[in-house]
C-alpha cells in the first residue's frame, strides 16, 4: 500500500489498542499526520501539547477515565475551531448536530467524513 503525503493533524483517541492502530495507520495512508491517545485524559494533554498542529479529534465516546465528549469541550475553551468526529458502539450516546461513526463502520467510511469535515476533496468511488 502506498501512503500519501501528509497534511492536516489529527488526535485519535480510542482505548482500545487495536482499534487505536488499525485506524492510525489507516489515516497515515490517507495523507494525515496523526497523534494518538488511549483516553480521554491523554487526548487532552496530548491536545494541549499541540493545539496549533491539531485540526481533529477523532474519539470514541465511552472510554474509561474522561470520556470523548468532555475532553473535546474542553479543547474547544482552548481552540474554538478544533473539528471532531465521535466514533461509539453506544448509539445512544451520541449528542445531536455533531459527525459520528457507529461501530462496527468501514474504514472508507471514516476517510470519506474526515475529509468531509475538514473540507478536502471527497474519495474517490
Amino acid at each position: 500500500m502506498r501512503c500519501n503525503e501528509k497534511r492536516e493533524t489529527i488526535l485519535l483517541a480510542d482505548d482500545e489498542p487495536e482499534i487505536r492502530e488499525v485506524l492510525r495507520d489507516l489515516l497515515i495512508c490517507n495523507g494525515y499526520t496523526v497523534i494518538t491517545a488511549s483516553n480521554g485524559q491523554d487526548a487532552l494533554e496530548k491536545f494541549i501539547e499541540n493545539t496549533d498542529a491539531i485540526e481533529l479529534l477523532v474519539t470514541d465516546i465511552v472510554m474509561p477515565g474522561r470520556d470523548g465528549i468532555s475532553s473535546y469541550n474542553e479543547m474547544k475553551k482552548i481552540n474554538p475551531g478544533i473539528k471532531v468526529i465521535y466514533m461509539t458502539g453506544f448509539h445512544e450516546r451520541i449528542p445531536p448536530s455533531v459527525d459520528a461513526l457507529r461501530k462496527p463502520f468501514h474504514p472508507s467510511q471514516l476517510v470519506q467524513l474526515v475529509r468531509s469535515v475538514l473540507g478536502n476533496e471527497p474519495v474517490d468511488q
